[in-house]
């Protein structure tokens, strides 16, 4: 009520601590997609000056951002998933649209790929591991949004068109469970139901 929406912690015993103001002030650096990378914390946040941007957090020391996209326009860091030892998320630079962005932890983030070229985006959300592969929504501009899969080396590839045609199935929730991958989706005549998906 005085700070706005900032990055609060508790450890079990203690009232709830305020961890940083990183937007002073009542308005809100609105920290979102928490996951624990090299055992760090990373978040999307706005510091009001550099837009939604990719920040990280020690446990110790401030909140501190990555990386910035030039100006105030956001990168808009999201759907924040740990893949083969390193950190993915959607993300856009600005020039790219939104597309399936990796760090390092040391580098600075690059683009994993770019599924519709240029500036237009495939928006993937949802990303989820399972059996050493990253699953995840996109749409490729043909298809709608689909399931679609990367493996960390070759080019990410679409697993199913579940919903014929250019409409989407409008995948969502999807998640691990006894080595399957499950989730939500309309094949554009049963609505919204459960799917699931063995590999």
């Amino acid at each position: 009520g005085t700070n706005g929406y900032e990055l609060w912690n508790y450890d079990g015993t203690n009232s709830p601590s305020m961890v940083a103001d990183i937007r002073p002030g009542i308005s809100s650096s609105d920290p979102e997609h928490l996951t624990v990378y090299n055992n760090e914390l990373y978040f999307s946040a706005n510091d009001g000056s550099n837009g939604v941007e990719l920040w990280k957090y020690d446990g110790v020391n401030s909140p501190s951002m990555v990386t910035d996209s030039p100006g105030i326009s956001s990168s808009d860091p999201a759907s924040l998933t740990v893949f083969n030892n390193e950190l993915y998320f959607r993300a856009t630079d600005g020039v790219i649209g939104y597309e399936l962005w990796k760090y390092d932890g040391t580098n600075a983030p690059t683009m994993a790929a770019d599924i519709v070229f240029g500036s237009g985006s495939s928006y993937p959300a949802d990303l989820t591991v399972l059996d050493n592969e990253l699953y995840f929504s996109a749409d490729d501009g043909t298809h709608g949004a689909e399931l679609w899969v990367y493996d960390g080396v070759n080019a990410p590839s679409m697993v199913a068109d579940i919903r014929t045609g250019s409409s989407s199935s409008n995948l969502a929730g999807l998640t691990a469970f006894n080595n399957e991958l499950y989730f939500s989706a309309n094949d554009g005549t049963h609505g919204a139901e459960l799917w699931v998906y063995d590999g």
